[in-house]
């Protein structure tokens, strides 16, 4: 019985996860095949340090702890596609809800932030 378990626990972890991955979300490689297009809008939502550090080229800032972020989204054109990234996902996925039920029709959750932007050997700008 333990050795089923020790078997069957970290499949059934990853059968987990694997269903809790939104529709928006999108790998670092999609998600760089999407910025390719000009009309795609990167949208880095983590702090101004976070952003100080090294962000994506071409990235619009706009602090999700701000107190203007709310005001900000909402003045954001709804026809155009977003790319959204924050440092591990958390944030953007976040951002992502808020804008979907706001009407945002084209919004994508960079999976992993920054973080899998960098460690997948892309390019993070200052």
């Amino acid at each position: 019985m333990k050795k089923l378990l020790t078997i069957a626990l970290p499949l059934l972890m990853a059968v987990a996860c694997t269903a809790q991955k939104s529709p928006e979300d999108v790998t670092t490689t999609e998600a760089k095949e999407l910025i390719q297009n000009e009309e795609v809008v990167v949208l880095d939502v983590r702090t101004q340090n976070e952003w100080n550090n090294g962000h994506i080229e071409g990235a619009t800032h706009m602090d999700f702890y701000g107190d203007d972020f709310e005001a900000k989204l909402a003045e954001l054109p709804k026809d155009k596609e977003y790319v959204v990234y924050c440092h591990s996902g958390n944030r953007s996925g976040k951002t992502v809800a808020k804008m979907k039920a706001a009407g945002f029709d084209n919004v994508h959750n960079l999976t992993g932030g920054i973080t899998a932007w960098s460690g997948d050997g892309n390019e993070a700008v200052k």
